[in-house]
Formats: structure tokens, sequence, C-alpha cells
């Protein structure tokens, strides 16, 4: 995992260089969160990836970076109630964007899911709220494959994370970058 974690670095710099604004430069994952997406796939050669909330399409980045490079064995799917985030990546692979509306938005994103295989790894990181956090982390647990794993960009944003821990997550860790926390679970 190690030379994943040195080129993810190099890869995290083209791409915050080469980003676009398309929300706001808040949103931006960091370099940790890059890296552990990026290195994570490469590594488990993760199928069917879920991501919710493009913003920039920093994470989308990492994340189709690591598909295109394993062979382009993969599909990333990415929700999102913003239809300027589609602009977040142009670069090919097997990227497709959702756009969810803004009601009844946790109706649509169900639904759309239960149309995809079971998810490889999920990744969440649009409404930081509690009840949408609790929804999205029970939502992800259902349609996560045997192996899969959950993680959560600002998992500090709310008590959802902690509260589900230790009885829906096999194992669950949390780790802090350079701003906030992010949750890394296992189904």
């Amino acid at each position: 995992m190690l030379p994943y974690l040195q080129h993810s670095k190099e890869l995290f710099d083209q791409v915050i260089t080469n980003s676009k604004s398309i929300t706001n430069f808040r949103w931006n994952a960091e370099l940790e969160l890059f890296s552990l997406l990026y290195s994570l796939i490469r590594v488990k050669k993760c199928k069917v990836i879920v991501e919710t909330g493009v913003a920039n399409g920093i994470t989308t980045n990492a994340i189709m970076k690591a598909i295109v490079e394993n062979d382009n064995n993969g599909a990333l799917h990415s929700f999102d109630i913003l239809p300027e985030t589609k602009k977040a990546y142009s670069q090919g692979g097997n990227w497709n964007f959702h756009l969810l509306g803004r009601k009844a938005t946790h109706k649509q994103l169900s639904k759309k899911i239960e149309e995809l295989p079971k998810v490889d790894l999920w990744v969440h990181d649009s409404n930081h709220g509690y009840r949408w956090q609790k929804f999205e982390y029970l939502l992800a647990l259902n349609f996560l494959s045997a192996n899969g794993i959950l993680i959560s960009d600002d998992l500090d944003a709310s008590p959802a994370w902690g509260e589900l821990a230790k009885e829906h997550f096999r194992k669950s860790y949390v780790i802090f970058d350079s701003r906030k926390f992010i949750g890394v679970a296992f189904k």
C-alpha cells in the first residue's frame, strides 16, 4: 500500500492544481481522504463504489484515478443535488453521475441504490446533518457487500457515527486529517 500512498500525494497535487471551482473550495477533501480512497481502491480492487456528495470532485478524481489504474475494472456512482457538480470529472472511465432532486432526496437515493449490484465501497460526503448521516449510514449497510467498507468524511458533524459504530459495524476507526474526522467502517 505504501507505493500507492506515495503516488497519491502527486495525484492529489495535480487534482488540486487543475481543480475547477464548481462549489465552495472549503468543501474540498483533504490529502488524507484522497490518499485513503486512492490507495484502498488500488489494493482492494473495489468494483462498485458509491459516492454521495461530489462538490469540486476531489474524491471523485481519487476514486476514478484508482479505477482507471486498476485497468478500468470498476464503476463509480456519484450522487449530488447540485447539477453543476457533473462537471467535476471528465477524464474517462466508468463514472456514473446521478442528479438527485432536493425533495424526497432519501427516496430517490434509495431507489437508485436498489438498481446497483452490491457495493464494495461507500463514501459519504454529502449532508452532514444527524438525520441524513444516520439514514445514509444505515442505507449503506443494507447495500454493502459482505466485506464492504463505509467511509465518511466530516463524521464529527453529528453523533450518528458514534451511535451506529458499535451496534452495526464489525470494526470502525476514526482518522483525524488536518481539520476534521474521517470514519472508516467494515461491515
